[in-house]
């Protein structure tokens, strides 16, 4: 029984994390007050028992992901752990999921590149079915938006801007005028969007980007869509390095996963520095350039600086001549974060495998399928402090 306390801690931990994160989403509270928060903001008991439908999808995604790699192991008898979850709650701030969420442990090395692929594969493919099924629940149950979303913000029926839910257009100029508030938009993807627009009866009922947060199920299912894409990102270790790995063989994936992180790199530099803004410049020929250049040896796996030096500089002027060129762009530093997690702690390069082959045809289009999954879920933006 000892063996198995720390999971049940763990998965309880998460599951009044994720409780709380819910129930402050669906409600527009917070847990915690800090001594300056008015008592009728923050949380009480009937409260916290609204965010249980966010914890039960919430979970249920991370449980089904797992335990989609843990069964396929079992299978293959790879030795593994059972799913440790991450509990996670930050007071005071603007978001809380609740959880970073779940991970096992292989404890052997699978013997082959087949029993890789299909290890790391299945997990992304038992989430993505659960955000699916949560989507449909969560478009096919709209409430009545007016209704459903005064009850959270009834100062929107006392604001002149609005008289009524604001549009996104109208959140947004509305935002942009006072720099005072800030708030979150929650982004969207591919599927996202075509789910959004086929499944509601009544797609008025669609609520804004502002308003999706307090929509447990939707947005549930798209943070989970997110983790999948993220999940299914082409690097090392990561599902989608055992998906590519299976695929293309260790050097070609090892290709695939260095571009990833380039990409990243794009994603979360471009627009961090403008040559017209003297101060953005100095920080960005300071801390960004030494972030760069370390990526970029990581990625070459050289201390030799004439190579890094040839590889991170152009980077660096690309990402000026873009943001020159197309000002409105703006970084998101997340990517830069997951760019230092690929290449410090995932790897470049998939592990080898004691028998290495292409996986066969049927696994080489479940591969591919990954892949549409990966396009279709993938968001550069998925939440937006806007203000």
């Amino acid at each position: 029984m000892k063996k198995y306390l720390r999971y049940i801690l763990l998965f309880l931990a998460a599951v009044l994390t994720t409780t709380i994160a819910g129930a402050e989403h669906i409600t527009g509270k917070l847990f915690f007050g800090f001594g300056v928060v008015p008592p009728e903001h923050l949380l009480d008991y009937a409260d916290l028992t609204k965010g249980l439908p966010y914890s039960f999808a919430f979970l249920a995604f991370l449980t089904v992901h797992e335990f989609g790699h843990y069964f396929t192991a079992i299978y293959y008898r790879v030795k593994t752990s059972l799913p440790f979850y991450i509990p996670m709650y930050i007071p005071g701030m603007l978001v809380n999921i609740g959880s970073l969420g779940a991970v096992i442990r292989l404890k052997s090395i699978p013997e082959s590149t087949r029993k890789f692929f299909d290890i790391g594969i299945a997990g992304p493919l038992a989430g993505f079915v659960v955000s699916i099924l949560l989507l449909i629940y969560g478009f096919a149950t709209l409430p009545p938006m007016e209704e459903y979303v005064l009850s959270i913000h009834p100062e929107y029926l006392e604001m002149e801007e609005f008289c009524g839910v604001p549009t996104e257009a109208q959140m947004d100029a509305y935002l942009q005028a006072d720099t005072d508030r800030i708030s979150l938009k929650v982004g969207s993807s591919l599927l996202f969007e075509f789910l959004a627009y086929v499944i509601p009866s009544d797609p008025s009922q669609v609520p804004s980007p502002y308003e999706i947060i307090h929509y447990p199920f939707l947005f549930v299912g798209f943070i989970t869509l997110f983790f999948t894409a993220l999940n299914l990102l082409p690097i090392g270790q990561l599902d989608g390095g055992h998906v590519t790995y299976g695929m293309f063989g260790r050097k070609q994936a090892g290709y695939i996963s260095r571009a990833a992180v380039i990409g990243l790199l794009f994603m979360g530099g471009t627009g961090l520095m403008d040559l017209r803004n003297f101060a953005d410049i100095y920080v960005g020929m300071g801390f960004y350039t030494m972030f760069l250049v370390y990526v970029c040896g990581q990625i070459l796996q050289s201390r030799d600086a004439k190579w890094v030096l040839a590889m991170a500089a152009p980077i660096f002027m690309m990402q000026l001549l873009i943001k020159w060129n197309f000002p409105s762009i703006e970084p998101n530093l997340m990517w830069l974060f997951f760019a230092l997690l690929g290449v410090r702690f995932v790897g470049m390069d998939h592990p080898p495998a004691y028998m290495e082959h292409r996986v066969n045809r049927p696994r080489q289009i479940l591969g591919w399928v990954a892949i549409v999954i990966f396009i279709l879920c993938f968001t550069p933006n998925p939440l937006l402090v806007v203000g």
